[in-house]
């Protein structure tokens, strides 16, 4: 079990060898207080919950880096805007791995109909519309970053 003092506005635990502070108004409060609660033993789970950085890093494999200078894919920084929705909602930065010829299935979008799609472009620019897919069935159109729930494959 990890050391911990809980409380209705903030979580103090100590794991990897360091304390950490939590606010009730970060992302993942909510999950941390359930998991820490819960019993949990996973220090790596609960810090990849509470540090924003490394939930960047591991939803994006590696290839974005979340800094106080910005937010930063392959090295190259995106628009501010990036920064910010990392800060917000880490795990949805998984959609800055998607990549032309990636096939994507999505569900949900006001636009397009549920389905699997190929990447034809991407617009680092826009934080809400960053994927522009087309179907075999003649969709072609950009649809929001939280209706790809999967990133299926290469489209090689």
């Amino acid at each position: 079990m990890i050391a911990s003092v809980i409380t209705d506005t903030s979580i103090f635990f100590i794991a990897k060898g360091r304390p950490w502070t939590l606010a009730a108004d970060h992302p993942a409060f909510g999950q941390v207080k359930a998991r820490l609660t819960e019993g949990c033993n996973d220090e790596d789970e609960v810090v990849r919950l509470t540090d924003v950085r490394v939930a960047v890093n591991d939803a994006t494999e590696g290839r974005a880096v979340l800094s106080e200078d910005g937010l930063f894919l392959d090295g190259e920084q995106l628009p501010p805007a990036w920064q910010a929705k990392a800060a917000s909602a880490p795990a949805d930065m998984r959609v800055l791995i998607v990549s032309p010829g990636d096939r994507v299935r999505v569900e949900g979008d006001e636009d397009a109909p549920d389905g699997i799609y190929t990447v034809g472009d991407v617009d680092n620019d826009d934080v809400e519309k960053r994927v522009m897919v087309e179907s075999d069935e003649g969709y072609l159109g950009f649809v929001a970053n939280a209706s790809i729930k999967e990133i299926l494959k290469d489209a090689e």
